[in-house]
């Protein structure tokens, strides 16, 4: 389970990723799932290219998109988890 103090990166080793215009489109040549990434998403997945905390990316979005903290935890941490559950990103 993700939370503020887990240390999060991309899994790329079997994800082939397109630029879609202001998206990103991934596609799990493991299990055949198809991956949308809107550009708030992209914006995350550009950030943990290296290993991140959960807490400080958090404080990256609050602080480059015009949402509140609260909002900002609650919806990043399932959508990390989500990932994590689609094995598109490991978490410590």
């Amino acid at each position: 389970m993700i939370n503020l103090n887990s240390v999060i990166q991309r899994d790329t080793k079997n994800l082939l990723t397109s630029e879609v215009g202001d998206e990103m489109v991934m596609m799990d040549l493991e299990g055949g799932n198809y991956i949308s990434l809107n550009k708030v998403g992209r914006v995350i997945w550009e950030q943990i290219e290296q290993p991140v905390k959960v807490e400080a990316l958090i404080s990256y979005l609050t602080s480059r998109f015009n949402i509140d903290k609260d909002t900002c935890t609650t919806d990043t941490l399932a959508y990390l988890q989500d990932m994590l559950d689609q094995k598109a990103i490991t978490a410590k």
